[in-house]
Parts: structure tokens; sequence; C-alpha cells
């Protein structure tokens, strides 16, 4: 009897132990379905972060780069500035620094100038006047026209600011 019982309380232990084993596969697979799900959703709330943090950096580098934009326009447009004003003071400098010629040189320097002006634009209302006339082809009327249109505009306001521009010497700050 004894080998019964103890036939039978080893298959009871082995039952046992098979239904502890199969409760602790059960639980272990349910806590790994958990830990996944939680590496999830720490691994979305990782990406959302990241997505954040790019979107952050890509609106600092277009803000930047948007800075810089802006700083390079500003640095050229005072360097066009002082560039100009420097061409200017060359040429004044220029027309000062000539000295006492003889008289027929000093008149055709004076007149160099003005001659090559007026020369210029009658060559330019030759050609627009060819164009409006109709002697030239249709698209090259048109380019004339517009050219002409955009040179009086641009040399107008350049004559303007040449011509009557401030040329006084600076003063100093007296103080």
């Amino acid at each position: 009897m004894d080998i019964i019982t103890a036939a039978g309380g080893g298959l009871a232990g082995g039952a046992l132990g098979a239904a502890f084993g199969a409760l602790g596969s059960i639980l272990n697979r349910g806590l790994g379905i958990f830990e996944t799900r939680e590496k999830r959703r720490d691994r979305q709330l990782e990406m959302a972060h990241e997505v954040e943090r790019w979107g952050h950096d890509l609106k600092l580098a277009a803000e930047t780069r948007a800075g810089r934009i802006e700083e390079a326009r500003q640095a050229l447009d005072k360097a066009d500035a002082e560039g100009s004003w420097r061409g200017l003071e060359a040429s004044i400098r220029g027309d000062a620094s000539v000295g006492a010629s003889w008289p027929w040189v000093s008149a055709v320097r004076a007149l160099t100038r003005p001659a090559l002006t007026l020369l210029l634009w009658v060559l330019f209302a030759v050609l627009f006047l060819s164009a409006v006339s109709g002697a030239l082809e249709a698209n090259t009327a048109s380019s004339v026209v517009r050219t002409a249109v955009e040179t009086v505009a641009f040399s107008a306001s350049t004559a303007l600011a040449w011509w009557f521009g401030d040329r006084a010497p600076r003063r100093e700050d007296q103080g």
C-alpha cells in the first residue's frame, strides 16, 4: 500500500508541479506581454520626444538661417552703399588731382563725359525710334522698348543723384 500511496503522492506531486509550472508559464507570458506593452509605450514616448526635438531643432535652424540671410543682405547693402561712396570719392579726387594743362587738353577732358553721354543717348534714341516705328522684329522691338524704359528710369535717378547730390565736404564734429 505504501507503494500505491507513494505512487499516488508522486502522481499528485507531479500533477501539482505541472499545474504550478503551467501557472508560472502563464504568469511569465502575461508579464512578458505587460513588459512588451510598457517597452512599446516607452519607445513611443521616446519617439514622440525625438520628433518634437527634431521639429524644434529644425525650427531653430530655419530661424538661424533666416537671420543669417537677413544679416548677409544687410551687410551686402552696406557694402554696396560704401562702395558707391568710395567710387564717388575716387571720382572727385581724380578730377581734383588733374593739374593745369594746355587749354585744348582741358577742353577735351571737360567735354569727354558730356559728349559720350550725348552720343550714347542719341544712339539709344535711334534704336528706340527704330523699335517704335516697326523697323525691328516684334520680339526685339518689345525688348528694346522695355530696356529703354528701365534705362531711362535708372539713368534719370543716377543723373539726379550725381549732378545734384550733396558733395559738400564733411565737417568734423566740433565738441
